[in-house]
């Protein structure tokens, strides 16, 4: 027989190789030469003689044991569960576990009242211990299952394989449809279940009524007076691992849902663009640029609400683009000849004495003209070369054609005098 002080001497000894083995192979087969590499990697300062009889120490307690009619090893079940349990590395059950276990404490529901009537006390405790490991053990699936839930989301955020993204989350979408919906069922408010624990609470605590009256077996009134607490504690601790299981899922089950309909759409993008061209297709979603400069212009703000408001209702329908040779070049509209102008703010700032912001020289000029006719203007004239401007470091809000805006305004520099080039 093994001492289990000498088994947990060498699971303490030996951790990180135990660990390394579970987590690599899992329920899998390895050879003695695995594990002997393994001790070795951990263990780099063991010479030969001391890999082999570290091997053999796992061996000779049965922590790794030899599968029938093979050379292969095994990890011993019982020592992966043990060490599953301390990694947090469970499996996810299925709720049909916990729904058995429920149905097995009304039964003994069912013989715990039969005992109580009978006055049979060695039953009453019988029946007591009996439920309360039933609850312990479905407290322990609850635990066990939300351990397993955030593994399984953990794996699924951290998997960088090439996968899609429905392939990565298979493992989450069938943790929800196979647990957390039948949970969610099982513990509706007004389901099944909770009339279940309803009951059972209600005939605990009439029995207990009934032992404290008849005054006998203090023992059996602290057994069920713990089971009550501990069946009430249990439908609780469901609640909210059920509740953290479903938190931690539902992002995930978003984004793929979410992901599943941005393919969808993009999928039928690309066969209206195998049937009908990139050009067709693509051409009526493209901003229309009238020439490259235009990139870098201002815009007032009912142009790019008029702009954002055409792409939302936007329609596929055929279209014919007119040649290029044929199209009429792009003219303002109602917006005077640059040229004219551009000698209009020259001769303005001749004029008067002192620096003039170019907008007050535009709106005073041009008062007819709309808000972003004014900015065309307004940006043709700061990017134009000929002219000596400076821009203001402090932004002013100026309020022209109804419309009011915040710009570091451009003024006309002042000229450099020959005495200034003169040398001190």
């Amino acid at each position: 027989m093994i001492l289990a002080k000498r088994v947990l001497n060498t699971l303490t000894e030996l951790w990180p190789v135990l660990e390394t083995l579970i987590k690599r192979y899992k329920m899998g087969d390895f050879s003695i030469k695995e594990v002997q590499s393994i001790v070795k990697q951990h263990f780099p300062h063991y010479s030969g003689a001391q890999i082999y009889k570290e091997t053999n120490r796992l061996l000779n307690q049965d922590i790794l044991v030899p599968l029938a009619k093979s050379s292969q090893l095994e990890i011993n079940r019982a020592i992966s569960d043990f060490a599953a349990y301390l990694l947090q590395d469970e499996s996810l059950g299925v709720a049909a576990e916990i729904h058995v276990l429920v149905e097995d404490l009304q039964r003994l529901s069912t013989k715990l009242a039969q005992a109580v009537d009978d006055a049979d006390y060695m039953d009453i405790s019988r029946y007591s211990r009996i439920m309360d490991e039933r609850v312990r053990k479905i407290v322990k699936l609850y635990r066990h299952n939300e351990n397993a839930i955030y593994n399984l989301v953990e794996q699924a955020k951290s998997d960088a394989s090439h996968l899609s993204l429905a392939k990565r989350y298979k493992a989450v979408i069938e943790a929800f449809d196979e647990y957390i919906e039948p949970m969610l069922t099982m513990l509706d408010i007004n389901g099944p279940f909770q009339l279940c624990f309803d009951a059972i609470e209600q005939g605990l605590s009439a029995h207990l009524y009934t032992l404290k009256q008849s005054g006998r077996d203090s023992a059996s009134i602290r057994m069920l007076e713990q089971l009550r607490t501990r069946i009430l504690d249990m439908h609780q601790v469901g609640q909210q691992s059920l509740r953290h299981s479903a938190d931690i899922l539902m992002p995930l089950r978003e984004e793929l849902r979410q992901n599943t309909l941005i393919t969808r759409q993009a999928a039928k993008v690309l066969a209206h663009i195998r049937k009908r061209g990139l050009d067709t297709v693509m051409s009526a979603h493209q901003p229309f640029f009238a020439s490259d400069p235009m990139r870098h212009q201002l815009g007032s703000n009912a142009q790019l609400t008029a702009y954002m408001a055409g792409l939302a209702e936007f329609e596929e329908h055929d279209f014919e683009l007119p040649d290029g040779d044929q199209a009429a070049p792009y003219t303002p509209p109602a917006i005077p000849a640059y040229g004219d102008v551009r000698a209009l703010f020259k001769g303005n700032n001749k004029k008067r004495a002192g620096k003039q912001q170019v907008i007050d020289v535009l709106s005073g000029s041009y008062p007819e003209l709309e808000a972003d006719e004014l900015l065309y203007l307004y940006q043709k004239l700061i990017n134009d070369a000929s002219l000596a401007l400076e821009q203001d470091t402090h932004p002013e809000q100026k309020t022209f054609a109804g419309k009011r805006f915040t710009l570091y305004p451009f003024v006309a520099a002042s000229e450099p005098t020959n005495e200034s080039n003169d040398p001190v």
